[in-house]
């Protein structure tokens, strides 16, 4: 296509980016779209800036002039507890009844005498989201936002000549945005999955009642997509068999790197002086653990305290608690708490410096049925800093680019022993200062040829719209 017979696609983002490197993803997409006559309208979050990992910097990976709209996400649940918080307090006075009140924290039923204590108006706050997280809040606390958004979004498409609708999710919310829309408009849906909605990993949490109601939705959702697209080619199998009868053409997109992302940034740290420092950028949370990496490196300092004393391990992302309370047990057994550092969330620009000074780069891959298809973001931001990578990670995709492209290797995400093997390796080699990659096979992963192909794939879809229309 010419780049003067610009087409416009209108793209559904729940965030863009805000917080996560995962949603550069999203962003990249449409920078790079314009170099083949595709310009973006985007429909995303106006932010609160509490959200968790929230990064105002991120906003700067925006290309200059694309068009944004962002609405708010309403906080409903809120509304609903601060009103049902003034009407406790407005119940007469009762000391006795209030300990009553406290002792069916449990429960859902209310009390019907006394003016409650302050916890008693923290559990009702807790209490309604709960009840909505559970049970309104489905597939995810979008539902809302997405409301609003397909209001705007069909406003805009009234007004605006729109070729192509892309939704990217999570959220999952954001495919009822589209679905909508494909319906009201006729216009080709493209639908974009970062992550699985249906066996994803991190959402094993879910009780099985609500897993058969999300995959019934997504189901009758995805009928209406002209295109599904995943980011791996195990995904792509996973969803197929998951989806047989649905008529939407299947392809897998990968997420990629930016050859020139670190261009400017230099290594300040000397190689061979100091600490061998390993650094893992992101967060640790349900499936997403790494424990193993602990307890080989305690169970070296045990044979072999010398080789493991010099070492430092630097965790910058918000870690779950439940998560930091086993790291805790683990460091404190093997008495290397020393060795360890958890920064906590910081700005994209800190983790980038940390990613080009390190020694040796830290991935820890989520575990679970689905992990085969697993190719983080991360990896691709590794990619681009260029240091040896030591990954934590199931046989699968990830494993498999990694060990084509030379860029490290991988040990089993949950295995002690080869982790413990692997450290007895590296921590007795000098620190390399260059990786020998593959970069005719990175080349693939090259962002500008991922979203080549994205938009040749945009410009099918939009050709067999026509020809079946003439």
């Amino acid at each position: 296509m010419k780049n003067d017979e610009n087409r416009t696609l209108l793209v559904i983002a729940g965030e863009f980016p805000l917080k996560t490197i995962g949603r550069i993803r999203t962003v990249k997409f449409v920078d790079h779209l314009r170099a083949y006559g595709w310009k973006a309208i985007v429909v995303t979050l106006e932010p609160s800036t509490k959200e968790p990992n929230y990064d105002a910097k991120l906003c700067g990976e925006i290309a200059e002039g694309v068009e944004v709209v962002r609405l708010p996400l309403p906080d409903i649940e809120g509304t609903i507890a601060r009103t049902v918080k003034g009407w406790l307090r407005r119940l007469p006075n009762d000391p006795q009844s209030a300990t009553v009140i406290s002792q069916h924290t449990n429960s859902l039923k209310f009390p019907t005498a006394a003016k409650p204590a302050p916890s008693v108006l923290d559990w009702a706050h807790d209490t309604v989201r709960w009840f909505f997280k559970n049970f309104i809040y489905i597939p995810d606390n979008y539902r809302p936002w997405a409301k609003a958004a397909t209001m705007e979004c069909l406003r805009i498409c009234a007004e605006r000549r729109i070729d192509a609708i892309y939704t990217t999710l999570p959220p999952f919310s954001s495919a009822c945005v589209g679905h909508d829309l494909r319906l009201a408009t006729g216009v080709p849906w493209i639908v974009d999955y970062r992550d699985l909605w249906f066996g994803d990993v991190l959402r094993e949490w879910l009780p099985e009642w609500r897993k058969r109601i999300e995959l019934r939705m997504e189901t009758r959702l995805l009928r209406a997509a002209d295109v599904i697209v995943t980011v791996s080619e195990p995904k792509t199998s996973f969803m197929r068999q998951l989806h047989p009868k649905l008529k939407a053409r299947w392809e897998t997109l990968t997420n990629g790197y930016d050859q020139d992302t670190y261009a400017n940034r230099e290594r300040t740290r000397q190689f061979g002086k100091g600490s061998i420092e390993f650094v893992y950028t992101g967060r640790l949370f349900k499936n997403r653990r790494g424990y193993a990496f602990a307890e080989a490196l305690g169970r070296l300092r045990k044979t072999n305290p010398a080789l493991v004393e010099n070492v430092r391990v630097r965790i910058l992302g918000g870690v779950a608690p439940e998560i930091r309370a086993r790291y805790d047990q683990i460091l404190a057994d093997h008495a290397i708490a020393h060795l360890y550092d958890f920064a906590g969330d910081v700005s994209y620009n800190t983790a980038m410096d940390a990613q080009i000074n390190c020694d040796y780069l830290l991935l820890i891959v989520d575990t679970g049925e689905t992990s085969d298809g697993v190719i983080p973001g991360k990896l691709f931001e590794y990619v681009s800093a260029r240091r040896p990578i030591f990954a934590l990670c199931d046989p699968g995709a990830t494993q498999q680019i990694i060990e084509r492209a030379r860029l490290g290797k991988v040990v089993p995400a949950e295995s002690v022993e080869g982790c413990a093997a692997m450290l007895l390796e590296w921590l007795t080699a000098p620190v390399p200062e260059h990786v020998d990659a593959d970069d005719d096979f990175l080349a693939q992963f090259d962002r500008r040829e991922v979203t080549r192909r994205f938009a040749n794939l945009l410009d099918e879809v939009i050709a067999s719209r026509t020809a079946t229309q003439s």
